[in-house]
């Protein structure tokens, strides 16, 4: 009898320590809360509560370069360096390049809704969604990827009417590359009519109209398909800047360039609108010191860079280059300038300032 009282007691003790135990976790006895990225990284989509304070942020930077181009190695991951040092440490962010979170088409959509803190693309990989940064593809407004960088970010800033394209998102900066050019595999293009009939990649819905009022078959796809599309005679050339010839190594499959200068690739870096919010003031600020004009130019400069020694690998290559004279860029105008009138009409019809800002645009290009 003893025996069996004495284990009840036991019985009773163990029980009462058990229920014990599990009071004393469930109030603060388990384990600390993990600190989660900025909302749209891929690593979470909520901020920790450092993040949200301005004190800590983790961000992803999404983007379809390959992870070799310069665009990453130099300018994102500058950038990248930059915004650390900057925020002393509190803000780090990772680079994907290659189209690893998003396709090039949907590097901007991606930033909009969240799914990527920062990403960048080329605008007219998004048709309709930047009807007024589409300016800057129309011909002949700048020479080099400095001023025409330059100059989209001060339309950017005077113009209220860009804001609506960048709707969910901050704009860190605009840039452009340098100008295009016409580069063709197995057959030369010295004059406008040697296009009749040619299949040639083009960047653009601006650059679309001229070539086929010239004549040739415009064919739409991103720069990261153009090597291959060349190489398998898809197409029988492409429209691109120089930089692409070195970038995108279509030295190796060119056999011909026309220089013209004929358009401008346009590139947007922004940032998902509550990532940017919580970031915190202190944290913005510093931020905003490194971008805007100053990033802008700088990706310009290095596409300037780059496309001159693209020039140089081009002729070590045996590429043929030929250069238009005025006189031809006088008869290459009169079909392609009807494509400006064109991007003024469809502006001014959607309740857009287009011939104010083309005539910005023009301006600010004499400068």
């Amino acid at each position: 009898m003893m025996g069996a009282i004495k284990n009840k007691k036991y019985l009773v003790s163990f029980m009462f320590l058990l229920m014990m135990s599990l009071i004393l976790a469930a109030c603060g006895g388990g384990k600390p809360t993990e600190q989660v990225p900025v909302s749209g990284s891929s690593e979470g989509s909520n901020a920790g509560s450092d993040a949200a304070s301005g004190k800590e942020a983790a961000l992803d930077f999404s983007h379809f370069f390959p992870p070799s181009h310069e665009m990453e190695t130099v300018i994102v991951q500058g950038f990248v360096k930059e915004v650390e040092e900057a925020t002393g440490g509190n803000v780090k962010i990772t680079s994907y390049p290659g189209a690893s979170l998003a396709a090039p088409d949907g590097q901007f959509d991606a930033a909009a809704t969240g799914a990527v803190d920062i990403a960048m693309s080329v605008n007219s990989y998004t048709p309709n969604q930047f009807p007024m940064t589409s300016v800057m593809e129309l011909s002949f407004l700048s020479k080099t990827g400095e001023q025409g960088s330059k100059m989209l970010w001060q339309l950017y800033e005077e113009f209220p009417e860009f804001e609506a394209e960048y709707a969910g998102t901050v704009p860190l900066w605009l840039s452009t590359s340098d100008p295009g050019q016409i580069f063709t595999v197995g057959k030369p293009v010295k004059s406008y009519e040697d296009l009749k009939g040619m299949r040639i990649r083009s960047p653009s819905a601006e650059t679309n109209e001229w070539l086929t009022a010239l004549g040739a078959t415009p064919v739409s796809m991103s720069m990261n398909e153009t090597y291959e599309a060349l190489e398998k005679g898809v197409v029988d050339g492409t429209i691109a800047p120089w930089e692409a010839i070195e970038g995108y190594s279509l030295v190796d499959v060119i056999d011909y360039a026309t220089v013209g200068n004929f358009y401008m690739t346009t590139f947007f870096v922004t940032m998902n609108e509550n990532s940017w919010n919580e970031l915190g003031e202190e944290n913005q600020a510093a931020i905003k010191e490194l971008v805007g004009e100053k990033m802008a130019a700088k990706a310009g400069a290095n596409f300037d860079d780059v496309g001159q020694r693209a020039i140089e690998k081009a002729k070590e290559k045996g590429v043929e280059i030929y250069e238009l004279s005025d006189d031809e860029m006088a008869e290459w105008s009169t079909f392609i300038n009807p494509t400006v009138e064109k991007w003024i009409k469809k502006m001014e019809d959607k309740g857009l300032p287009g011939q104010a800002i083309y005539d910005r645009a023009v301006e600010l290009g004499a400068q």
